[in-house]
């Protein structure tokens, strides 16, 4: 038998990669010319062994290889605990163990508990209603920047009429996500193009209203984070929602 994968997670993850004895770390970081170096041994209280360190004929054959028969030491200790078995008897290695593993346990407590994650939405900056945009390049300037997207169309378009509004929806989309990263040249282009399938859309009666929430990401390590979520509605001028300029 050998230690199983699980068992040397536990034993690593509660010694919280220390030397239980002196509790140096166990993990040194890579350098510029080498990987990473590892000291640490994962070393048995019983010996699995007949006349290894501490072996016990009464100790159950199954337990050898358990993480309560295991304990994390660096090299250096481990070759003393195996060479003075009289003084590192399997009773004080357990409470050398279980007094390192407490410890670990409470230095973790002592880091304070990062807040989760979440988004929050500010009151004021949720549009009420999306303005109509009528040119490519309002589009772009808009949607540049946008990290998130909420996006609406009328129900009762035909198929001919969805393919234009999906294609659509997804330019705006790409080009939003592009565009810091974009020449001034190709934010040209891209308006141009966004331009091209606005008129198409408003030759069948159907507009393009889009307008910019600013949401908050808040907690985790790096405190608030403020970005844009574009809101992007294509409906048909029919549609019960649209507000003409004549009943705004």
């Amino acid at each position: 038998m050998s230690i199983s994968d699980k068992n040397r997670k536990i034993l690593w993850g509660r010694s919280g990669n220390k030397c239980a004895m002196c509790r140096h770390t166990l993990v040194f970081d890579n350098t510029p010319n080498d990987a990473e170096s590892v000291v640490g041994e994962e070393c048995h209280i019983i010996s699995g062994a007949k006349s290894g360190p501490r072996s016990d004929s009464d100790f159950p054959r199954e337990k050898i290889d358990d993480v309560s028969n295991l304990i994390l030491l660096c090299r250096i200790h481990h070759k003393q605990i195996d060479d003075q078995v009289e003084t590192y008897t399997p009773e004080l290695l357990r409470t050398i163990k279980g007094n390192h593993e407490k410890w670990v346990e409470n230095k973790l407590k002592d880091i304070p508990e990062i807040p989760k994650v979440r988004i929050q939405r500010i009151k004021e900056e949720i549009p009420d209603k999306l303005p109509v945009i009528n040119s490519g390049k309002e589009m772009f300037h808009i949607a540049a920047g946008a990290c998130a997207f909420y996006n609406d169309y009328s129900d009762n378009l035909t198929d001919e009429e969805l393919d234009l509004v999906g294609s659509f929806i997804q330019n705006v989309k790409d080009w939003a996500e592009l565009a810091q990263e974009m020449e001034p040249l190709q934010q040209i282009n891209a308006s141009r193009d966004l331009d091209k399938e606005i008129k198409a859309l408003r030759e069948l009666n159907i507009f393009t209203f889009a307008a910019i929430e600013k949401q908050k990401m808040v907690g985790g390590i790096g405190g608030d984070s403020p970005f844009r979520v574009l809101h992007l509605s294509i409906n048909k001028a029919s549609d019960s929602n649209v507000i003409s300029d004549e009943n705004a």
